[in-house]
């Protein structure tokens, strides 16, 4: 575990110089409508401690960070996917303990994939080998498993954890055809999943008319895989729970955060006036080599709208060692996605809004969508309509998780490509409401 005195240019925001324009003529830092122009606020924060190192303590040479989480003591939970356990470490930046362990026995973990820290301290593992969650104490004792995949409605994102317990999460619909294959239905629902292991819908997020796609097989051995290819710049399906159950939900192409009652009703919706733009011939082909070189780098191409539709063995067939690790299938994968990023749908317009969180103090960070290879701006809003500024391209991002008192986790690589945990405090709770313009 390191401290260090500042978090460099990631988590102090360079203070810049506001057009007249863009000060829209008012000064100070005090909460301004939703209408106003961008006004780039600057706050401070302070480094608490990081973890994760190449030589040390098993407990701190992590695999694969896989999610984090604060509970409201500022205790951090960091789940390690590929140690199959999660690590507890207590406020002042200690190692406390490790929860579970992997293996297919009671509380033991086999395919870890995201973690939900409950209000009432419990912790939540999301487990896909076992198709559910396990359950913790906060010490660590084994509660039970909760089976909260039924077939036909996968959880496609986070599963976030509401005030009565219950967990929220987009979910991808499919059935399943006799040769083994997924057929995705329409719609992008939202459903709730009780821990008593029923589920039921929560919200149907909006539904653009929906544009023909093309899929695509690989093989190799005796595995198939299709994959479907989309648009670029797919809409936005990105919610946050507040503290009172409702819920923040981004899924347009405007400016337009609705917010849902506990029940998933529109009760409101926060917009400002911040058009989408028309995607131009450039920005396509900015796309496209965009994700080529990530491609060529080693990653996956990615930016969404191109999704996994199967994976499937051949009936009879037989084969030595794994064939999605052979050189045949990666040859064959890395000509489907080229093919399937020079193929690439654009819509008219790119969405306004990326991606929204919602901190401990019930303030809604809005991510906005930039030109391809660039970063947005992040606006901070609040549930009852104020705008307290954007945190500035380059500066404070939304972290991977917020905790309580101004807490941000955030899940990085340093120089020798070793993933960390860096945790860092907000110069003061109010910092983003008093936040200095500069």
């Amino acid at each position: 575990m390191r401290r260090s005195p500042g978090y460099a240019a990631q988590a102090i925001l360079a203070s810049v110089v506001l057009s007249a324009a863009a000060c829209g003529g008012g000064g100070g830092s005090a909460a301004r409508g939703l209408d106003s122009p961008d006004v780039t606020i600057s706050p401070a924060t302070d480094t608490l401690y990081t973890v994760g190192v190449l030589d040390g303590a098993e407990w701190e040479m992590f695999g694969r960070v896989a999610d984090v989480g604060f509970d409201a003591d500022g205790t951090l939970f960091i789940l390690d996917s590929e140690a199959g356990h999660v690590v507890v470490v207590d406020p002042a930046g200690e190692f406390v303990r490790t929860i579970s362990n992997e293996g297919e026995g009671p509380g033991e973990l086999q395919r870890p994939s995201s973690l939900i820290v409950f209000r009432d301290g419990r912790i939540g593992v999301r487990d896909l080998g076992n198709r559910g969650i396990a359950l913790f104490t906060r010490e660590g004792e084994f509660l039970e498993d909760v089976r909260i995949d039924p077939e036909g409605a996968m959880p496609s994102g986070r599963l976030r954890a509401m005030p009565d317990h219950s967990l929220i999460a987009p979910v991808r619909r499919v059935s399943f055809s006799p040769e083994g294959g997924i057929d995705r239905e329409e719609g992008r629902p939202i459903n709730r999943f009780r821990l008593d292991g029923s589920t039921d819908p929560f919200h149907e997020a909006w539904v653009p008319p929906r544009r023909e796609t093309r899929t695509d097989e690989a093989a190799a051995g005796n595995i198939r895989i299709q994959m479907e290819s989309g648009e670029a710049f797919p809409l936005p399906l990105a919610l946050g729970v507040l503290r009172d159950g409702r819920v923040a939900l981004a899924d347009s192409i405007g400016y337009r955060v609705k917010l849902l009652d506990a029940a998933g009703a529109i009760g409101s919706t926060l917009e400002r006036p911040v058009s989408p733009v028309a995607v131009t011939p450039a920005i396509e082909a900015a796309e496209r080599e965009r994700r080529l070189a990530s491609l060529e780098s080693g990653g996956g191409g990615g930016g969404g709208g191109i999704m996994m539709l199967s994976i499937t063995a051949a009936s009879g067939a037989a084969g030595r060692g794994n064939p999605m690790e052979s050189e045949a299938m990666r040859d064959a994968m890395r000509r489907m996605q080229e093919g399937q990023i020079q193929d690439l749908m654009f819509p008219e317009e790119m969405p306004v809004i990326r991606n929204l969180a919602v901190d401990w103090s019930d303030r809604i960070w809005v991510q906005r969508t930039a030109l391809p290879g660039e970063t947005g701006p992040i606006d901070i809003l609040s549930a009852d309509g104020r705008y307290f500024g954007s945190l500035a391209p380059g500066g404070l991002r939304i972290p991977r998780a917020f905790g309580p008192d101004g807490l941000l986790a955030y899940v990085e690589r340093d120089e020798l490509d070793i993933q960390r945990v860096v945790v860092v405090r907000l110069a003061g709770d109010q910092a983003l409401e008093t936040a200095d313009t500069p």
